[in-house]
């Protein structure tokens, strides 16, 4: 057992009857309508926010300042959680650039319950996809350019290709040297045909994974495909098109929306870091992987957000703090219902074995050298 297990028995959702919300998926079918606007709502609180707690940040910033770039099916600000906040904002057919943008930003529910990463930022909606959804390398390309010029530090790729392109290459680049973090899906496709996404192939993206509420990534066989960071994509409550409702989805892409509205959180407390310094904290203060080595499937660990704002780090090349500091882990939180049978069934499987993952917690935190920042 590890701290990643550790910390997500202690922030486990506990097995209550919850509303059951409809589902967004990345694409449509050609025979489906456009997704039409949920009338479900719950102040529940979801089991990622419960497990990252992004709040904990908020203190220092909450993402006011920065704007973050949802490059995909577009941003439907009809809800209320993104008033006043969406750039470019227009139609979403397919509704999952509007859930990722409300994974990012959407302002806390008023009674309680969802709430995105970053509440204070900016979205700048990007169409970048057919009405479908489906995306081509050279469309994500142009829309990469366009969050450029459109002054995003941070920009989510809600979409993604399956193979390269030399346009998009050289707009992943481009977006590097103006200083701008692109956060992107490491994975497209489904079950045994997953394969590597771009533009999170290339070097220059931070390429993220989508973990189950035991803190395990949801693909299980793509030991090939580049995976920086980690964060939760199962299950994952959300808003969505035409209305305030409430909707469910996953996928790497929400991952890499936890991530993106985590960078707009460091950002917005510590606007001067490059875009590499960015990507290098995102890094560096993640939950570390089991065992504490990169794994590929998980990369550097689960994003942090307290930790990735407040963290005092070494230098690049520098030595690390005299003074090490116990590694940062969510205190315990209370049960909250789930959204889905499945993520029941992992959460009550998580109980077994808590008292050997608190076991070596300690000795782990004691290893990290990090410590908040006065």
């Amino acid at each position: 057992m590890t701290v990643l297990v550790a910390a997500s028995v202690l922030s486990a959702p506990a097995a209550i009857a919850a509303p059951e919300l409809p589902a967004i998926s990345p694409t449509l079918s050609s025979y489906q309508e456009c997704r039409t606007g949920s009338t479900v709502d719950t102040t529940e609180k979801p089991w990622a926010q419960a497990q990252l707690q992004p709040e904990r940040a908020w203190e220092h910033g909450n993402g006011s300042g920065v704007t973050v770039a949802v490059v995909g099916s577009g941003v439907d600000a009809t809800s209320p959680a993104l008033a006043g906040r969406v750039s470019g904002a227009g139609p979403d057919c397919v509704g999952y650039g509007t859930f990722v943008a409300g994974i990012i930003a959407a302002a806390p529910h008023p009674g309680g319950g969802f709430a995105g990463v970053a509440p204070g930022a900016r979205i700048l909606a990007v169409r970048a996809t057919d009405d479908r959804g489906n995306a081509t390398a050279d469309g994500l390309a142009n829309g990469i350019r366009s969050a450029v010029a459109g002054g995003a530090r941070v920009i989510s790729v809600a979409a993604a290709a399956t193979g390269p392109s030399e346009s998009l290459a050289a707009a992943v680049r481009d977006a590097a040297a103006a200083g701008a973090v692109v956060v992107a899906p490491a994975s497209a496709g489904e079950r045994d045909d997953v394969v590597p996404a771009f533009p999170a192939a290339y070097p220059e993206v931070l390429s993220v994974a989508a973990t189950s509420p035991n803190g395990a990534p949801v693909r299980t066989a793509q030991p090939q495909i580049k995976v920086d960071v980690a964060a939760p994509g199962a299950a994952m409550t959300g808003i969505g098109p035409r209305g305030g409702g409430l909707f469910i989805s996953g996928g790497d892409a929400v991952a890499a929306a936890q991530v993106s509205g985590t960078a707009a959180l460091v950002l917005s407390y510590r606007p001067h870091l490059t875009g590499a310094e960015l990507a290098r904290r995102l890094r560096d203060t993640a939950y570390p992987p089991p065992g504490g080595a990169p794994n590929p499937l998980l990369g550097s660990g689960i994003v942090d957000p307290a930790a990735a704002v407040t963290a005092e780090l070494p230098a690049a090349g520098g030595k690390p703090p005299a003074n090490p500091a116990a590694v940062h882990m969510p205190p315990p939180t209370d049960p909250t219902p789930t959204i889905t049978a499945a993520v029941v069934a992992i959460a009550a499987a998580l109980v077994i074995g808590t008292a050997a993952a608190l076991a070596v917690v300690i000795p782990r935190g004691r290893k990290r050298r990090w410590r908040p920042a006065s």
